[in-house]
């Protein structure tokens, strides 16, 4: 029977009851009866549960159901209201955390539209917790590994070319091909090498190295020579050594010691051997790094961003080159949170009101720390984005060749790195390593703040697409079609492929990387590829990097931006008669100011900063563009000379003034006084964790198999636990 003085429009039959057996209001969204894309998305009207009581004057304008008899769901009134659509791609929030662990009814507006096109994600080689959360705190659902049918696929180690082939235009992976290229240790600095012997001291930013055991003979020659300056300079070898030893393909310090000579490395390799900087600068005389995240959309054309926060992680023991305790040493020289954290003198920071407390602080309490010193923390900054900048160059040739031959469709791929900046006396920064997966670990409450914000905006840049899942089962068929016609023969036709005509209408709201038609029936009668060309890409990509800047969240765009394409153009490798690099930076950056210019010029405003947004300012009319990079450069490596902003010469510091600004983001603190954040990451309601069936039979399985293993592991302690204390009461005799 219906409830008394509901109305009819949004009576359900099938909704549950209460304890007391009353029935409550249908928390299902009210859709209208379309199973396409652009009839549901231009007009949703949804329940909202939530909604509290309004005022007398609004409820005479849409009036509302009366519940008097029902005192106990007064507060839960069911508001009817149109949900207008003002993006085709999906929008993540960290404030969908915070209702997930519990509270159904508040986080059914951040679950509802994933849940509603059937939106599904994957985990390959990974086991992030954050990002299985976040995502089914959007209403996605996991899949098996073995699924090709997903939207989002996160892997936790190298994809295979072979599997990114396969990547449909609404699909997002979170890795480019041959991206390794800057995550292997010994990679990473051959190609930092390699831009530096073309162009110059413009990529003096890594120490001397030598991979063995290739370079053992190079190695033994630079020994010597140290060891010779060293006694020619009346001193001593530097303790714990000269040289630090890394293996190329491990993380988090595994491997990790110290050399003085050649008897000290092993004959196994690969290692890479690199000068260890015996004078950082020191925070309250402890040793520290910095994590920094980067974000790349695209690599040709290359599309940059920085995350406004990142993490400074102390040493646990002061700094001290003259210690005698090898048991000490990585503790004192090494900053890895994952040693450290082992430490009897860790300190771990539990408290959300202080951001610089133990060893472990935020990005902006380190520069905060760096400015009271007296030093310029935005400089700093901006050479480290020259630094992040110069080693995406670096590989952007190898990653740009794979991407052409290896990726069918534009804009599917974005990536996230980890890299740990060292930074010395003279505030200069030096690369010591980047981070495939950077660990997502929320041990603190600062992490778990700082990285379900970090994971929103990066999944914000992807741009996941809205499409339903009847949508993508109806186009797949002619994509697959068409791109298995094109692999198996060059001269075969995908034009004459057919695509089902119910998809006719829904493309006309396409995801970016699926190709745009002037005409639907073009699509309808096979009389276009699905496949973009070179061109089309182009141009999908250059939507994709607007469509971004309102998107990107407390990222920084560090190229293109103002100034970059004359800055860095010098030191960047030819990839080809494409130029898209510079058509990149000619339509977002340059269309950009001129549109600037002409309303200013409308208005009959002028503004201080319009003379260094372009390079027609007077800085220019006495240099040449060539002369003013190289200048720029010489300022980002030469910290001794060019300490402050004011030191920096006029011509270089009109183009990085803007830079400079923005810098101010990186000081910024992350939490505010008086609010309350989540200590850790919500345990997921059971009802929230949508899977399909394999995927929860393969959860089912690693249950039981975890069990079983606890099981044996305390079995065995059982076992033990006489020959134990056999051993303890025998020590107590002697």
């Amino acid at each position: 029977m219906k409830p008394k003085n509901l109305p009819r429009e949004i009576y359900n039959p099938f909704t549950n009851r209460n304890r007391k057996g009353r029935f409550l209001l249908c928390k299902r969204l009210k859709l209208r009866p379309d199973n396409y894309l652009e009839e549901y998305c231009a007009d949703l009207e949804v329940i909202n549960i939530m909604a509290p009581i309004r005022p007398a004057e609004e409820a005479e304008r849409c009036p509302q159901p009366s519940l008097s008899e029902e005192q106990e769901a007064s507060e839960y009134l069911v508001a009817r209201c149109k949900k207008i659509r003002t993006s085709d791609y999906m929008l993540f929030s960290s404030d969908a955390l915070v209702h997930i662990a519990s509270d159904s009814k508040a986080s059914e507006k951040y679950t509802w539209l994933g849940e509603r096109l059937r939106l599904t994600f994957k985990m390959m080689r990974s086991d992030s917790r954050l990002i299985r959360t976040m995502c089914h705190s959007h209403g996605l659902m996991q899949c098996s590994s073995k699924n090709p049918q997903v939207n989002v696929i996160w892997m936790g180690a190298p994809v295979k070319s072979v599997k990114m082939r396969e990547l449909m235009p609404w699909q997002r992976l979170n890795q480019f091909p041959r991206s390794t290229e800057l995550t292997k240790k010994d990679r990473l600095y051959e190609n930092i090498e390699r831009s530096k012997s073309i162009f110059g001291e413009a990529y003096d930013f890594i120490p001397e190295f030598y991979v063995t055991p290739r370079e053992n003979q190079k190695m033994e020659i630079a020994f010597d020579r140290v060891l010779k300056e060293v006694t020619a300079a009346g001193g001593e070898l530097c303790f714990p050594g000269e040289f630090i030893v890394k293996p190329t393909n491990s993380r988090q310090g595994k491997g990790i010691f110290f050399a003085n000579s050649m008897a000290d490395i092993p004959a196994e390799g690969p290692l890479l051997v690199s000068r260890y900087l015996k004078d950082p600068y020191l925070v309250n005389n402890h040793k520290f790094d910095l994590r920094i995240y980067v974000a790349v959309t695209s690599f040709y054309p290359l599309v940059a961003y920085v995350y406004s926060e990142g993490l400074a992680r102390l040493a646990s023991r002061p700094y001290d080159t003259s210690a005698s305790s090898a048991d000490s040493n990585e503790y004192v020289h090494l900053t890895n949170y994952s040693i450290n954290k082992n430490s009897t003198s860790f300190v771990r920071n539990e408290s959300m009101s202080s951001e610089d407390l133990g060893h472990k602080w935020t990005l902006g309490a380190l520069l905060r720390y760096v400015e009271n010193e007296g030093k310029d923390a935005k400089l700093l900054m901006l050479r480290i984005e020259d630094l992040i900048v110069k080693s995406l160059l670096s590989i952007q040739n190898s990653v740009a060749t794979a991407s052409r031959t290896t990726l069918r469709f534009a804009c599917t791929n974005f990536e996230l790195f980890g890299f740990d900046v060292l930074v010395d006396q003279a505030l200069k920064p030096w690369l010591l390593e980047v981070n495939l997966s950077p660990s997502l670990a929320c041990d603190a409450p600062l992490d778990s703040l700082l990285k379900t914000r970090l994971i929103a905006d990066l999944l914000n840049l992807a741009c996941v697409p809205l499409l339903d899942k009847k949508i993508i089962d109806s186009v797949t068929p002619a994509l697959r079609k068409s791109m298995n016609a094109s692999q198996d023969s060059e001269t075969s036709d995908p034009d004459e492929l057919e695509l089902d005509p119910k998809c006719a209408k829904t493309l006309k709201r396409r995801p970016v990387g699926l190709k745009r038609s002037v005409l639907t029936k073009k699509i309808v009668s096979g009389n276009t590829s699905l496949i973009p060309n070179t061109e089309k890409k182009f141009d999908q990509i250059v939507r994709k990097v607007e469509l971004e800047e309102g998107r990107r969240g407390d990222f920084i765009r560090v190229f293109p931006r103002n100034g970059t394409w004359g800055m860095y153009s010098p030191v960047m490798e030819d990839l080809g008669s494409d130029d898209f690099d510079e058509r990149l930076f000619a339509e977002v950056i340059t269309k950009k100011n001129m549109k600037n210019s002409s309303e200013q010029i409308a208005t009959s405003s002028s503004s201080s900063s319009s003379s260094h947004s372009t390079f027609s300012s007077s800085a220019f009319s006495s240099m040449r563009i060539e002369e003013v990079s190289d200048l720029f450069h010489d300022v980002m490596m030469e910290c001794s000379k060019y300490p402050s902003l004011a030191d920096v010469p006029i011509e270089v510091r009109e183009i990085i003034s803007p830079w400079y600004e923005e810098a101010s983001e990186y000081t910024k603190k992350i939490t505010q006084d008086g609010e309350t954040y989540a200590s850790k990451l919500p345990t997921i309601r059971s009802t929230a964790r949508l899977r399909t069936k394999s995927c929860a039979e393969f959860y089912e399985v690693r249950k039981v198999q975890m069990a079983k293993k606890k099981e044996a592991e305390a079995a065995a302690a059982k076992e033990n636990e006489p020959v134990v204390l056999q051993a303890v009461a025998a020590k107590r005799v002697v």
